[in-house]
């Protein structure tokens, strides 16, 4: 099977399980706001941050076992993947026991931050128990991460491997399982202690999973002492260290300002407002994002063979197609988040302010997001100085840029912030890029990104003038009607306006046909007639 083809298969596999995951947390997202109430939820937006800040201190390990597992795979070197697997999986569960050990009597300072937030808290039963729950979830979380992070290595098989399907029909069971059990706990009562209990439940059943698939996969797979080796352990942190900045930058950038939020406005129900409008632009970056999880095994296979010419055309092409998806999505749900936002939450309050945070970092995300073909390609050519550079202008840029704003600008200050920073962060990546494939800025710009934001300028102003023409419209059947009357004006124009211009050629209009298959689809051959003769 040729690359490309291995690349198609594997985004087309990540595109179902992401979007199917996606559908299924926002459906979640809607049934558990109304239950628990804003301020529960803003209390969950912070146990969420809490999380990723710990998962910092694993120092990137993991971030290498794909890579590395492809390499050993392509060379057929079944002892190399047996070593990357029983040292990483050595190195979590080592690492667990620390952070269980030296973190369960370290949760209460944190609790008394949350306290802070809430000085009530002294005087009210009510928030008592919530400073209790908290308490609760901080430690048990710390549990879960220790034992998510010891499958990390058998679950690097399956995308080291290049066998995304597996990956997501994993998913797809554990975000049924997921519902089942959020649904049960918190009909039963348990409140948010209840979506703890159910990630527990998930992560057992995913975990069993990964293992089980990894041994089916690489059938010589060998988990032991005997293979743990220094001289791997030292390519994991070597590769791994630079790319804990963007890591940083990412928790920076997508979770911090929840933080900033709760220390500058010290209400848990303005954390949760603002966990909505956060929450829907990263599930909107979701959709895009995954095209660009298949290539880093994809580049260090071409890479360890020495491919150089087509690693460049996986870097032009992929950004290509990202970007003539994400400008066009970002489009239409930043022109259109009033009717998006009220048809999804019904009538939780402050909806209109959580839409314009949506708004904000919606824009903000499509800096992030363009760029993420080039990162694949970085990683995969064992580059990620060149994200780690660029994870440190952002997260610099964005400490700056959103204490700066949030001072002038006040709370949109802080969405803001976050949004300018990527894009600073992205014009940089893209001229470093230029060094390690050959292809510049400029050129960039005008292959894969100009075409595409001109074929969205239709469909903007249909969609702007639709938002407003709703404003204080009522219930999620309505709202959700001019939604689908957007998306439906905004598909069509940008598909129309798409088509007259030099985008697309006669390579896409084959490998969109012949590759992803979408010839089946009635009027495709029509729509690709003029780009079969560029």
């Amino acid at each position: 099977m040729t690359v490309r083809n291995v690349i198609a298969r594997n985004t087309a596999f990540n595109a179902a399980g992401r979007i199917w995951e996606a559908v299924i947390n926002i459906l979640l997202t809607a049934y558990i706001v109304p239950r628990l109430g804003l301020s529960a939820w803003g209390l969950w937006a912070l146990v969420s941050v809490f999380t990723g800040y710990v998962a910092l201190l694993d120092f990137g390990i993991g971030s290498g076992f794909a890579k590395y597992i492809a390499e050993h795979a392509a060379r057929d070197e079944d002892e190399g993947v047996s070593s990357v697997v029983s040292t990483g999986l050595f190195i979590y569960v080592l690492l667990g026991i620390v952070i269980v050990a030296v973190g369960w009597p370290c949760v209460d300072p944190v609790i008394g931050l949350i306290g802070r937030l809430r000085p009530e808290a002294a005087q009210d039963p009510a928030a008592m128990h919530f400073i209790d729950d908290a308490r609760f979830l901080v430690r048990w979380t710390l549990v879960l991460f220790a034992v998510s992070n010891c499958a990390a290595a058998f679950t690097a098989v399956q995308t080291g491997l290049q066998r995304m399907g597996i990956t997501n029909a994993l998913g797809v069971i554990a975000s049924l399982i997921k519902a089942a059990a959020v649904v049960a706990f918190l009909e039963t009562g348990h409140g948010i202690r209840g979506l703890l209990y159910a990630n527990a439940i998930v992560l057992l059943a995913f975990a069993a999973g990964s293992v089980t698939a990894a041994f089916i996969l690489a059938p010589n797979l060998r988990v032991s002492l005997r293979y743990i080796d220094r001289r791997t352990l030292a390519k994991l942190f070597a590769f791994g260290w630079r790319t804990q900045v963007s890591k940083l930058s990412n928790l920076v950038m997508f979770q911090t300002d929840k933080v900033i939020v709760g220390l500058v406005y010290r209400q848990f129900g303005l954390i949760g407002v603002y966990r909505i409008g956060e929450e829907l632009a990263s599930k909107m970056r979701q959709a895009p994002a995954l095209l660009v999880s298949a290539i880093v095994p994809a580049a260090s296979d071409l890479d360890a063979r020495g491919d150089v010419e087509r690693v460049r055309r996986l870097y032009i092409l992929s950004s290509k197609y990202i970007a003539a998806i994400t400008l066009p999505l970002v489009a239409f749900t930043a022109a259109a988040a009033g009717p998006i936002i009220r048809t999804w939450m019904g009538s939780v309050p402050d909806l209109d302010r959580a839409a314009w945070v949506f708004r904000i970092l919606a824009v903000g995300y499509v800096a992030n997001i363009i760029p993420g073909a080039g990162v694949g390609v970085a990683l995969g050519m064992g580059r990620p100085d060149i994200q780690m550079k660029a994870g440190l202008i952002a997260t610099v840029s964005n400490i700056v840029l959103t204490v700066a704003l949030v001072l002038t600008l006040g709370f949109y200050g802080i969405p803001l912030g976050s949004a300018l920073s990527t894009f600073l962060s992205c014009a940089w990546f893209m001229v470093a890029m230029r060094s390690v494939v050959g292809v510049g800025l400029a050129d960039l710009l005008r292959r894969c990104i100009a075409w595409p934001m001109a074929a969205c300028l239709p469909g903007l102003g249909v969609c702007m003038a639709g938002d407003w023409l709703s404003t204080g419209l009522v219930g999620r059947i309505p709202n959700g009607g001019i939604a689908l009357s957007c998306a439906a004006i905004f598909g069509l124009s940008y598909l129309l306006v798409i088509r007259f211009t030099p985008f697309l050629d006669a390579f896409d209009a084959e490998f969109l046909e012949a590759t992803l298959r979408l010839g089946r689809i009635p009027g495709f051959r029509a729509w690709t007639r003029r780009a079969r003769r560029v």
